[in-house]
């Protein structure tokens, strides 16, 4: 599993891209890649969207907490 950070830096994407096509600040997205539970599923998945990767690229789905 790699972060959130590692998949957006790795496809050469700057956070104020990803949060100009969500329709938040580069602030509040970067909020998220510190801690991406905060986001809502439809922030996720518009995240997957936007960088071609899938929630469990970001998400340890199984965890249990």
């Amino acid at each position: 599993m790699q972060t959130l950070k590692e998949i957006r830096e790795s496809r050469g994407v700057k956070q104020v891209a990803i949060a100009e096509h969500m329709g938040i600040t580069r602030q509040t997205y970067a909020s998220y890649e510190e801690n991406p539970r905060s986001m809502t599923i439809d922030q996720a998945l518009a995240v997957c969207v936007f960088l071609h990767c899938t929630l469990s690229d970001i998400f340890l789905l199984n965890e249990v907490n």
